[in-house]
């Protein structure tokens, strides 16, 4: 794996990543990504130290000197290459609009990072993409709740609203996701009544499960929106606290703990041949996919913001301690939830802390065209549901914690 990183690097930055050895690279496995592999590379510390004192000998050089040649812009200088990066190879994807999907995050990832609402895109290579790197960590469910935190969100949700993206503009993503979950709930109801039929002990809550009528349910959703215009934006879909990292030296001061763990790469791992077959050829099959936690608006004991219709989106893999309750459908949904140290150095060090929390968006594999009121009902929901139960069903559901009148018109005017 060191010499594809190194390989990879090599191609795609500038500077000593074209001619460092491989041996002479840090490399760690970054834990929290669940279909992607993720990697932190680095340039050797001492390899800086030795271009700083090289840099100021040439500074005190041109100073001193009476010649008017304009100095020459080194091409190892650290302002041309990152010093470390985030090394993303993609897993083993699956699904009918695989390459749609591939396309589309893409455009998506690319657009976000030239305007900075996003990691910054390095380089884009067959099988991943090399992002900048920030040590931050994912938001904790109490903290969606912390009136500056809000605030931020907030703003970083009505950037990504105001955004023109080359995508369709038709709000499809909402049914075809709801049509895909439903599918996959039928044939796993199918698979565990066969279960029953063998004599296996039924899962608690089959009954209640079979005995409700989503489809209707998702026809009668569809009336509900078609009464009324509600505004359509691009929307990430997604804004749960897995998906906001916090910049930890701008931390409020309820900000304690990290979130995500550097693992020492471990050569030994089978998955080098993995990693260069997919080099060669990558597969190329993914599919958007999320579970539908709430069916309801307007009216039906549902959420309804600002008039916008409130609907639910919850993904099943957003956190690894989830996993188990996807296995059976695993195959057919294979998607990244990577909610990992990952950041824009430049768009973040640029911003002064003052106090103030620096926040950033990740994930963007579920931004798609939608109505507004589905992204901030979502993120409200959120507040509510915590995924750190390590047994079933894997979340701790905190209804008192849903955001108040006030919280919800202070970050709607915000968004708006």
């Amino acid at each position: 794996m060191r010499d594809i990183a190194a390989r990879i690097c090599r191609d795609y930055l500038t500077g000593a990543w074209k001619t460092i050895p491989a041996e002479d690279l840090q490399l760690r496995r970054i834990s929290g990504g669940l279909s992607n592999f993720l990697y932190y590379v680095s340039l050797p510390e001492d390899l800086y130290q030795q271009q700083k004192r090289s840099d100021t000998r040439r500074s005190n050089y041109s100073s001193g000197s009476s010649s008017s040649k304009r100095a020459r812009k080194d091409s190892y200088s650290s302002m041309l290459e990152p010093k470390e990066v985030m090394l993303r190879i993609y897993g083993q994807t699956h699904g009918e609009h695989a390459l749609e999907t591939m396309l589309t995050e893409s455009v998506v990832f690319t657009l976000l990072s030239e305007r900075k609402l996003g990691p910054k895109l390095h380089g884009i290579f067959p099988g991943g993409r090399i992002e900048q790197y920030i040590p931050a960590r994912a938001l904790k469910t109490a903290e969606l709740g912390d009136p500056k935190i809000s605030l931020k969100v907030a703003e970083k949700m009505a950037a990504i609203h105001s955004l023109d993206i080359p995508v369709s503009k038709e709000p499809d993503w909402l049914w075809s996701t709801m049509n895909r979950w439903l599918n996959s709930m039928e044939s796993t109801l199918k698979t565990m009544e066969k279960d029953q039929a063998n004599g296996n002990k039924a899962i608690s809550g089959q009954e209640i499960i079979t005995r409700l009528d989503f489809r209707a349910e998702v026809e009668w959703l569809k009336s509900v929106i078609e009464r009324e215009d509600h505004p359509i934006v691009f929307s990430h879909n997604d804004l749960q606290e897995g998906n906001i990292l916090l910049r930890e030296d701008c931390s409020p001061a309820s900000v304690v703990e990290s979130f995500c763990t550097l693992d020492q790469f471990d050569e030994s791992t089978q998955l080098g041949s993995h990693f260069s077959s997919i080099l060669i050829s990558n597969s190329t099959s993914s599919s958007n996919s999320g579970s539908l936690t709430s069916l309801k608006a307007n009216g039906a004991d549902g959420a309804s913001v600002g008039g916008e219709v409130a609907v639910h989106h919850e993904d099943c893999n957003k956190n690894s301690r989830k996993r188990s309750m996807c296995e059976n459908i695993e195959s057919e949904l294979d998607n990244t939830r990577d909610s990992v140290l990952s950041g824009n150095s430049q768009a973040l060090s640029d911003q002064p802390c003052d106090g103030e929390p620096q926040l950033m968006i990740i994930d963007f594999e579920y931004c798609a065209y939608n109505y507004r009121g589905f992204d901030l009902a979502n993120h409200f929901l959120e507040w509510t549901f915590d995924y750190t139960n390590p047994e079933a069903p894997f979340y701790y559901h905190k209804p008192e914690q849903f955001p108040t009148a006030e919280q919800q018109v202070s970050a709607a005017i915000s968004i708006r």
